[in-house]
């Protein structure tokens, strides 16, 4: 998958340190064990890779890469699954190539196309790209954002990276104060939402964009793919199952090129099942690989069926929930950046399993945000949509008469100011009134962020705004997670169903023809191709379950109490610890479920302690760089 960073000088300062740019390249070396170069121009600019091998495992492939001019060089992180077309149409203009990989085919597309070559690029990439004449960097992300790109905004320049903790690390980032808009969507979220990050002036790069910074300062931005909030469906019924499994099956086949051992994920529900049923026939065994538990509620029998009827080789490992628990400083050292999904312990634990054979990976992520997959978070919007009809005052009105009748209070919806503000409480991991008593001062929601801005309350546009949200959203957390655990374990994974010809696919599909309200099932298209190839298939995940709420009850009950021992802060920011401690007996009396809001705070810590040093006393100012230098 490999592995980029590098930097843009403003000026005529002082060419970066050689011991610098070897250190900084060296915390990514897991992205890339296989190779590493650098390349810089002078003192104005320079470039730093590792190499995970692909295709073209040949010298040709190393990078940074230039032109045969010198004039343009490029580092790219990632796979462009339509490289062999464009390569054949770039020659068609005379360009001739030294290299059989991709890495050279987007280096000269974007010399001769310029930022419009980007939206021709079907793949997963994160890249950098130089134009030594002209003295500009462009950085551009894939347009789902499945590979990640950090940069660092300084008035001495720029400087960009796979990583954050490489970010936290680079010389302009001294001094930094924690960004109380990064730290107050992690707080709710889980994670930090591009384009924010932890650190003042630091960001990470939309999905579907670009920047371009010159020696004299000036920014450009753009965007060259939007995923669409709503588009008129024209796909229905049979002709969009026809079309969804088209599409599927043409963009595994692409995505099988590799010039290194590659396999499938094989999890017990339909995405991925249906990836692994389309790599079947592509000239090479298949080897699928699951991760189980022991017990009724694992998905491996699920999943072995499912290996048997395609006729793949299944390989299984089961681990105890106690055994995933021993993964806890894995997954701390994993993530860069916070990031508190728990699904990161079996997702480490899978790709180390695979990584025993192959080098990529293809998985089923993105199958549930596209199709309506989660059922019972977009069914309790919808069924209740038309509510929002009314004003909100008549609505808060109606909630008040119910719990004065003691009718109940399954309609929290009517509280809400809209299906936006709704939606929102769905994805917080902190209930509002529990992180307003640990942290009295916590940051608002950011001012502009429009993740959550939604009004309406019609079926069609409604259900294309929920598909969009996932997408936008939700998706962005599950993709970081993939990243780092993969990546700890120097492992590409691929991700077919983000296709761009599945996406455009997908935006063309009545939702009535993906989720059944009345059975509760979503992604109806998927499975009617997965029922193409297999006699049965399932009608519930259950996955690889991290068992956290009976851990924080249990052996990371003492681990919580031991990280929060005596401290006062998280980040800088003031901790009312009686909350806390009352937020932890509240969960382990049984009385209720808080399990996702304390591994969020405790996440925080541990990624703190780990990836960082605390302030020496308690305060409420910001936290520097220089707080948060490593032990």
């Amino acid at each position: 998958m490999c592995g980029i960073c590098g930097e843009l000088q403003i000026g005529q300062g002082p060419a970066r340190d050689a011991a610098t740019i070897a250190h900084l390249s060296a915390l990514m070396a897991r992205r890339g064990p296989d190779d590493a170069g650098q390349w810089q121009d002078g003192g104005h600019a320079w470039l730093a890779f590792r190499r995970l091998a692909i295709l073209d495992l040949s010298p040709a492939g190393h990078q940074p890469m230039l032109t045969p001019d010198g004039r343009y060089a490029l580092v790219f992180n990632g796979e462009v699954y339509n490289f062999a077309a464009l390569r054949r149409e770039l020659e068609g203009h005379g360009i001739a190539f030294r290299s059989s990989g991709d890495a050279e085919v987007v280096l000269q597309a974007l010399a001769h196309w310029g930022v419009a070559a980007l939206d021709r690029l079907n793949g997963m990439f994160a890249l950098g790209f130089y134009d030594r004449d002209a003295r500009t960097l462009l950085l551009a992300r894939d347009h789902a954002g499945i590979k990640p790109l950090y940069y660092l905004q300084d008035a001495r320049g720029v400087f960009f990276a796979s990583q954050y903790d490489q970010i936290m690390r680079h010389p302009w980032a001294e001094g930094r104060a924690v960004s109380a808009d990064g730290l107050g969507l992690y707080l709710r979220l889980g994670y930090i939402p591009a384009p924010y990050a932890l650190l003042d002036g630091t960001h990470m790069l939309p999905p579907g964009s670009w920047l371009r910074v010159d020696g004299a300062g000036r920014v450009e931005r753009g965007e060259y793919y939007r995923f669409p909030a709503y588009q008129t469906p024209d796909l229905r019924g049979e002709a969009a199952n026809e079309a969804v499994a088209a599409a599927v099956a043409d963009a595994v086949r692409r995505q099988m090129v590799s010039d290194v051992p590659l396999g499938g994920f094989l999890s017990g529900g339909i995405d991925s099942p249906l990836v692994v049923a389309n790599m079947r026939g592509g000239g090479r065994p298949v080897r699928a690989y699951t991760i189980g538990a022991p017990g009724d509620d694992d998905e491996s029998a699920d999943a072995a069926a499912y290996a048997r009827q395609l006729g793949v080789a299944h390989v299984l490992e089961q681990f105890t929930p106690d055994r995933a628990l021993e993964w806890l400083e894995t997954v701390v050292a994993a993530c860069g950046e916070p990031l508190a999904d728990h699904s990161v312990f079996p997702t480490l634990l899978v790709s180390h399993l695979a990584r025993r054979d192959m080098t990529v990976m293809l998985s089923g992520d993105g199958g549930d945000e596209l199709f309506w997959g989660y059922a019972e978070r977009f069914g309790s919007v919808l069924r209740r949509a038309a509510d929002f009809r009314q004003p909100h005052w008549q609505r808060s009105a109606r909630w008040g008469a119910r719990r004065f009748l003691n009718v109940g209070d399954g309609h929290a919806n009517l509280r809400a100011r809209d299906i936006g503000d709704w939606y929102r409480q769905k994805h917080s991991r902190i209930p509002a009134e529990w992180l307003a008593a640990i942290f009295p001062g916590a940051p608002a929601w950011p001012g502009d962020f429009a993740l959550f801005d939604y009004d309406g309350w019609q079926a069609d546009t409604t259900a294309q705004w929920l598909r969009w949200n996932e997408f936008a959203g939700h998706l962005s957390m599950v993709l970081l997670k993939v990243d780092r655990a993969s990546m700890a374990n120097s492992l590409e994974v691929r991700v077919p169903l983000l296709d761009r010809e599945v996406l455009a696919v997908a935006a063309r599909v009545d939702w009535r023809s993906c989720l059944d309200l009345e059975s509760g099932l979503g992604k109806l298209p998927l499975r009617a191709a997965l029922a193409r190839h297999t006699p049965a298939q399932t009608t519930t995940k259950r996955g690889f379950q991290i068992p956290m709420a009976a851990w924080l009850r249990g052996p990371l009950r003492e681990v919580l109490a031991d990280t929060f021992a005596g401290r006062h802060e998280l980040l800088g920011l003031s901790l009312h610890r009686p909350a806390l401690v009352d937020m932890l007996e509240e969960h382990v009396s049984g009385r209720a479920d808080l399990s996702r809001a304390l591994w969020t705070l405790l996440s925080l810590a541990l990624w703190q302690d780990r990836h960082g040093r605390p302030p020496a006393s308690p305060t409420v100012r910001p936290v520097t760089v220089a707080a948060l230098s490593p032990r």
